[in-house]
């Protein structure tokens, strides 16, 4: 479980975001130096080299990570996940949702939506 703390000014951009299941999380690894263009998956010397951009290694020549998550709460300007692959404090670039198969924009749609994630709410 991981929580993603979205910037006061930016928190009316999470409006309904918990109508979506699913998010894809772009982040900043701020900690990684530097690159090789060939590496050992998972840094395991015993694993055969592979080119990096078949990796998931964090030393990139543009450090950013992508992971999608699944949402499980939002209180506020707080995003409470599960899945993401970060360390404490990694800066978060851009938040994303995924659309699932048969989502719709529709305004009744979204408002059947609502009923049930507060109703989903309600009973726990």
């Amino acid at each position: 479980m991981s929580e993603i703390e979205v910037f006061p000014e930016f928190a009316e951009g999470l409006y309904r975001i918990e109508l979506l299941k699913k998010l894809d999380i772009l982040f900043i690894f701020d900690r990684s130096e530097g690159y090789d263009l060939k590496v050992h998956p998972k840094g395991d010397p015993e694993i055969p080299l592979a080119g990096l951009f078949g990796t998931r290694s964090p030393r990139r020549p543009t450090p950013i990570g992508l992971t999608r998550v699944r949402l499980l709460e939002r209180r506020g300007n707080v995003l409470k996940v599960k899945g993401l692959d970060a360390l404490v404090d990694t800066p978060v670039a851009d938040i994303k949702g995924v659309m699932s198969k048969g989502f719709s924009w529709d305004p009744e749609e979204m408002r059947k939506m609502a009923r049930r994630a507060s109703v989903r709410r309600a009973h726990k």
